[in-house]
């Protein structure tokens, strides 16, 4: 069980989004992910879709030192769909910095729950704790427990000035760990027409240096309708380029983990992402897919069809669009004709240059 906590003293910089839309991609890539919500103002909680009705029991009943009757995991994390579930929080919660003023060992009341979890009710493969705007007793308690800290940093002045700061919560939590925490750093809210972003970008790359994520989470409005809806962007927008840049993420996270565990061995990334959109081989030839929720055509042509579009038909409500062609070519080149855009396939990370200065898809099948 891997557990991330996603932190940053500042607010403002796209914490609880990430962490919402981080692990629901995740999730998406068949991993089973527990959210739990840490800040007070409950925004993942809200934010994934669950009420909290009055009475309900939350995170903070779980580590209050007032409440002497254990209660039951089952009774208090909510499932927000398959292998995806939430330690919901409340305002409660606020009343725990007091709580814990001087209880012994209060930095590892989150880590006794987090043996709890996963000794009495499921071993996750991965944990992410949306932690509040500060460096208070919840966030102390977020670091002693994760194995690894995601900041994520908004491309502003005031995000450059609280990187020495959130650098040096975490040198200070590494002196009482038997490990180091691992250390991601991610660019978010990111606008790349601002001159000003790439200022950022230079001044985080150069601070963080390799382990600042590749992966950049642009501005998108899709992000904010996602979040008053209360469903990530995999299940409101999953042909955004919002959805595209979250879902890049959890790759790039896997593959960082990926590369730790097995540096010797090949990570097979594309096959994985095969099995979802890519090209993929089925009994009677390939099965082509594209998510669109919006467009009215979808077409595909390659090298297997002369590229003579042929088209794809839209199976659900979802936008999802499917065509089983039959193909001889072990490796070939192809493009999807969207509402007649042509267009490379968003899930297939395999391109090639073509004679006209263009790019194709590009598959190579076993």
């Amino acid at each position: 069980m891997r557990i991330i906590a996603i932190a940053n003293q500042k607010g403002g910089c796209g914490k609880t989004t990430t962490s919402i839309n981080f692990s629901a991609c995740l999730n998406f890539l068949q991993k089973s992910v527990l959210v739990i919500d840490l800040d007070p103002q409950g925004h993942s909680t809200c934010g994934l879709g669950v009420k909290i009705q009055k009475g309900t029991p939350t995170v903070y009943e779980l580590l209050s030192p007032l409440y002497h009757n254990v209660l039951p995991l089952s009774l208090v994390i909510q499932t927000v769909r398959p292998d995806f579930d939430i330690l919901p929080c409340h305002s409660s919660l606020n009343a725990l910095e007091e709580e814990f003023g001087f209880l012994p060992n209060n930095h590892c009341k989150l880590r006794e729950l987090l043996s709890r979890v996963a000794g009495e009710h499921r071993d996750y493969d991965f944990v992410v704790l949306d932690c509040p705007p500060n460096l208070g007793v919840l966030t102390w308690n977020a670091l002693n427990a994760a194995d690894e800290i995601l900041i994520p940093v908004e491309p502003s002045f005031f995000s450059l000035h609280g990187l020495g700061k959130i650098s040096e919560t975490v040198q200070i939590v590494n002196r009482s760990r038997e490990s180091p925490l691992n250390v991601h750093a991610l660019l978010t809210l990111f606008n790349s027409e601002l001159s000003f972003s790439q200022e950022v970008y230079d001044e985080v790359k150069a601070h963080f240096q390799k382990r600042l994520f590749t992966t950049i989470i642009h501005e998108h409005i899709a992000l904010k309708e996602a979040a008053a809806s209360g469903l990530s962007i995999v299940q409101y927008s999953p042909q955004s380029s919002a959805f595209q840049d979250y879902l890049n993420l959890a790759v790039e996270f896997l593959e960082r983990d990926w590369n730790r565990k097995l540096p010797e061995k090949e990570l097979g990334w594309s096959q994985v992402l095969n099995n979802y959109f890519g090209p993929r081989q089925v009994s009677d030839g390939i099965l082509f897919q594209f998510l669109s929720k919006t467009a009215s055509c979808v077409e595909i042509a390659g090298d297997f069809n002369h590229w003579v579009s042929e088209p794809l038909v839209r199976r659900n409500q979802d936008g999802l669009w499917q065509r089983v062609i039959p193909v001889e070519l072990k490796t070939f080149r192809y493009k999807f004709i969207v509402d007649g855009e042509w267009q490379v396939d968003p899930h297939q990370h395999a391109q090639k240059e073509n004679a006209y200065g263009g790019i194709d898809s590009y598959a190579e099948l076993a």
